[in-house]
């Protein structure tokens, strides 16, 4: 489901549990609500606290997922030139292996970014053995003649192997950025909160005001953890600007126009 979408129907579950409070409030006498007044407030309030924790630190953890995609992606960029250099002066023998170079950011650009709406698809394991397989038979058939060979070669496969190391690591962190059900058990919280404070509170216009904004702030913080968590997808995200002008740099063709992407905030590389 689109992160929009679940944020709006969080928004409208704080709200809705509001109005059943203040609609409950009708049906309970008036001195036993004045006498639990205390006790229904002091638990609002204790409620009030945990969300308040909870939601800060699932914005930060989900603040952290998009800052650390966004500076794995961005440390690529000199790693993918770099290799592509060191195979371009070792010679004729080279050109493969950069032709894969090329072939591999197409595949990683397609991966992560996707058609904007799946986003990132996980490395299998055949996946990983295949990859490293492949890469240990092309550099295992270069032969070099001389230390400037073995150098450029010795350049390139580190810095391969760290290409490739550093997007199946980005690929398994984007795989569960949050333990299963946290966001479930924060709505519950959420939910109580707006119930207790519609019954311990007079219904007005004022009040009914009171808690659509409340329930605007908790749908707009879920949004954030929701669209912060999935770097590649969404508004709030990280641009194939940079990948795209890689591929152009190498040579390659430019990303299908079949699968546009609205314009991003920050650029990866």
């Amino acid at each position: 489901m689109h992160p929009l979408i679940r944020s709006l129907a969080v928004g409208a579950i704080m709200f809705a549990a509001s109005l059943v409070g203040m609609w409950l409030q009708q049906d309970i006498p008036a001195d036993m609500l004045n006498a639990s007044k205390g006790s229904v407030a002091a638990m609002v309030g204790l409620v009030g606290l945990l969300l308040a924790l909870v939601l800060g630190l699932l914005v930060w953890t989900a603040f952290g997922v998009f800052a650390t995609q966004q500076s794995e992606a961005y440390s690529l960029g000199p790693v993918v030139a770099d290799i592509d250099v060191a195979l371009e002066q070792y010679g004729p023998e080279g050109a493969p292996g950069r032709a894969g170079l090329r072939a591999s950011l197409e595949r990683s650009r397609a991966r992560f970014f996707g058609d904007g709406v799946h986003g990132p698809q996980p490395f299998t394991f055949e996946e990983m053995k295949t990859t490293f397989a492949v890469l240990d038979g092309y550099f295992d058939s270069l032969k070099p003649t001389d230390d400037r060979h073995r150098r450029l070669l010795n350049k390139a496969w580190d810095n391969a192997r760290k290409y490739h190391d550093t997007q199946m690591l980005m690929a398994r962190q984007l795989a569960s950025p949050f333990p299963p059900h946290v966001l479930t058990i924060v709505v519950c919280w959420a939910a109580a909160l707006f119930f207790g404070n519609g019954v311990v509170n007079t219904p007005n216009l004022v009040t009914v005001v009171a808690h659509l904004a409340g329930a605007v702030s908790i749908a707009t913080a879920i949004y954030l953890i929701l669209e912060l968590s999935n770097p590649y997808t969404g508004h709030i995200r990280i641009s194939p600007i940079g990948v795209d002008s890689a591929l152009r740099a190498l040579g390659a063709a430019a990303p299908s126009a079949a699968h546009p992407s609205p314009a991003p905030e920050r650029s990866a590389a």
